[in-house]
């Protein structure tokens, strides 16, 4: 009996060893990629175009007593020699640049040239009516460096730098004479702006801006039409421009950057 029971033990053990050696082998599986969480990278140059509204302030003077004052709707003191014009309108330009990404941080430099239609013609609200002042901005331009803090593809930023724009006051009288002086003006500005990434290497924003100018003086003589002179005038204008516009980028940068 004892004989037995260890046989047919035995034949169990090598029944079974058999039956494991003709299962087939566990297939070998590769594990699942990471899961990968896209970042936007606003490094590299961009282009790109914008447009919308601009208002201004302009301080116009007449610096020689006794010549001056403006009785129109736009002077602060009705009897005195200066008078204060708000040209508004439209703007529209593009702007090119760089940025460059650190972690969250981005700074850039960027140049922007714009056309204006910004323009106010003030007429003598009493005698004589024929008296009006205007004024008018037909372009500007900035060149700025700006910070910016990113949350991946919105990139709220401030700006500031340089800014110039053409500026041109005509002044019209009783004696049919008019003084016309055009001249760029260079001053600063400062603005801020929300920029958002929409696509690959596409973003668009919103961004204000003001710009001052300070003050300029200048002198002339009066000229009819007929080019007749009629004495010599002496003005200074103080501007300020402040625009908010709508824009649109094309980054030529790298694609959208991951990490784990």
């Amino acid at each position: 009996m004892r004989k037995f029971l260890i046989t047919a033990a035995a034949l169990a053990i090598s029944t079974g060893a058999a039956s494991a050696a003709d299962l087939a082998a566990r297939p070998y599986t590769k594990a699942p990629p990471p899961v990968l969480d896209p970042i936007y990278n606003w490094t590299g140059f961009y282009i790109g175009g914008n447009g919308g509204y601009g208002w201004s302030r302009v301080e116009h003077e007449d610096l020689i007593p006794g010549f001056g004052g403006f009785w129109t709707s736009g002077t602060m003191n009705p009897l005195g020699p200066t008078q204060t014009l708000k040209p508004q309108g439209a703007v529209y330009g593009g702007q090119m640049g760089y940025n460059w990404q650190a972690a969250n941080w981005v700074f850039g430099l960027e140049g922007q040239f714009n056309g204006a239609d910004l323009k106010r013609t003030d007429t003598s609200l009493f005698f004589p009516t024929t008296d009006l002042v205007r004024a008018k901005i037909d372009t500007f331009a900035t060149v700025t460096g700006r910070i910016g803090y990113a949350f991946n593809n919105w990139l709220p930023y401030i700006k500031g730098g340089y800014a110039g724009a053409n500026l041109k006051t005509t002044n019209f009288d009783i004696f049919g004479t008019r003084l016309i002086n055009e001249t760029w003006r260079s001053g600063y500005v400062i603005g801020a702006g929300v920029e958002v990434g929409f696509a690959t290497n596409w973003s668009v924003a919103v961004e204000y801006n003001y710009m001052d100018f300070g003050s300029k003086s200048f002198s002339g003589v009066n000229t009819t039409s007929t080019g007749t002179t009629f004495g010599t005038e002496r003005f200074s204008d103080d501007l300020r421009i402040s625009t908010i516009t709508g824009r649109i980028n094309y980054r030529f940068g790298g694609p959208v950057v991951a990490r784990y």
